[in-house]
């Protein structure tokens, strides 16, 4: 028997939804839809991300929700392209065309970018569609999948436009992690260990024991690594769903360097590479500091390896970039900008630091982080 998980976020303002993790899930999608949504759909739009809508597993979703409604389907460009105010604007005309109304359920399938966009376009269609995610990635399985944050990009300004807006449902079937390539599988887990360092170690522990079991895809540990990291995402998304209290930052640790160093390699490195890498920076500023146990740092550095990830900068990333992206981090407030730090493995605080001074230790700092 297929095994199946279910997780209960329960944000701070929006109603509680479910997180249903397992195999065999996507067969099931009409009666779990019917239980979970408690809502009956006029119709549904169903948006997909290439490639996955040449999978027979989308294929076979796609089936099983016509037996049960009037189903369409609309296919969406890859990665960050799909993220422009004129696709929402195109998606927003086709809605008004078949005549959408507010019981038409919209169904994203697709990685982050995909869940950016389906987000948006919900929470501003008719001022709020049903909103039900598939993510495909393991990145947004543990993250961006849950939580209600959907923004897309304008004027070349990633993010800029944005809005909280809960799903209704989230529906991970771990088979799509069977066509995800290998480096992104990777790269996701760098997400599953922010989650393990920052809030529940247990995560750690599964990571440097299995690690040669979660890269063949060994679905039971593939469960229990997705199923602990959502938990930990419902926890921060119970505690401070609009990021009011600093808490959510938590969900930042590795990002503030990794943005820039994201920025800055201009596709060179995947997200998840880059988060890595700021961990182990930012695990070595709070060293640095005062604040974290090195033990931290260490712990980072062996998982890395082991799941191969790299901990090194390519050299030809210009390091006065890096710095400039992060000196207009968007957790920049005024002089201040808040960082996540780690005391030991499941402690965090949110510190608060000068600019001028973050970016003065990391002048010095980042130089230890490049391939020789």
């Amino acid at each position: 028997m297929s095994r199946i998980e279910k997780v209960v976020v329960k944000p701070t303002y929006s109603p509680e939804y479910s997180v249903i993790i397992g195999e065999e899930v996507l067969e099931k999608v009409p009666e779990i839809i019917t239980r979970e949504v408690q809502q009956s759909p006029d119709k549904v739009v169903i948006f997909v991300q290439e490639p996955v809508n040449k999978l027979d597993l989308f294929t076979s979703l796609v089936e099983n929700m016509r037996e049960t409604y009037d189903t369409y389907v609309i296919d969406v460009p890859p990665g960050e392209e799909a993220k422009s105010l004129n696709y929402v604007l195109e998606y927003v005309r086709y809605l008004h065309n078949i005549q959408a109304t507010r019981a038409t359920l919209i169904i994203g399938v697709g990685g982050g970018a995909l869940g950016d966009v389906v987000g948006f376009l919900s929470s501003i269609y008719l001022r709020g569609l049903p909103l039900v995610l598939v993510p495909t990635t393991l990145l947004s399985m543990v993250d961006s999948s849950i939580g209600g944050k959907n923004a897309i990009n304008l004027f070349n300004i990633k993010n800029v436009l944005g809005t909280f807006y809960q799903p209704k449902l989230v529906i991970e079937d771990l088979r799509f992690l069977d066509t995800l390539p290998e480096r992104e599988l990777r790269s996701g887990l760098a997400e599953v260990v922010k989650y393990g360092v920052t809030i529940n170690p247990t995560i750690v522990k599964i990571v440097e024991t299995n690690f040669k079991k979660i890269l063949s895809r060994d679905r039971d540990v593939l469960i229990d690594l997705v199923k602990l990291s959502v938990e930990c995402k419902a926890w921060i998304v119970h505690l401070d769903e609009r990021e009011e209290k600093d808490v959510r930052q938590v969900l930042n640790y590795g990002h503030t360097v990794g943005h820039g160093i994201e920025a800055a390699a201009k596709g060179a490195l995947t997200h998840g590479e880059c988060v890595m890498i700021g961990m182990l920076i930012e695990s070595d500023l709070g060293i640095r500091l005062g604040y974290t146990d090195r033990s931290v740092w260490s712990k980072l550095l062996e998982i890395s390896t082991n799941i191969g990830l790299p901990s090194k900068i390519p050299k030809d990333v210009d390091k006065n970039e890096i710095l400039k992206k992060i000196e207009y981090d968007k957790k920049r407030v005024g002089t201040i900008i808040k960082l996540p730090i780690v005391h030991r493995l499941g402690e965090f605080e949110i510190v608060r630091i000068e600019v001028s001074k973050l970016i003065s230790y990391l002048d010095n700092i980042l130089d230890e982080y490049y391939e020789k």
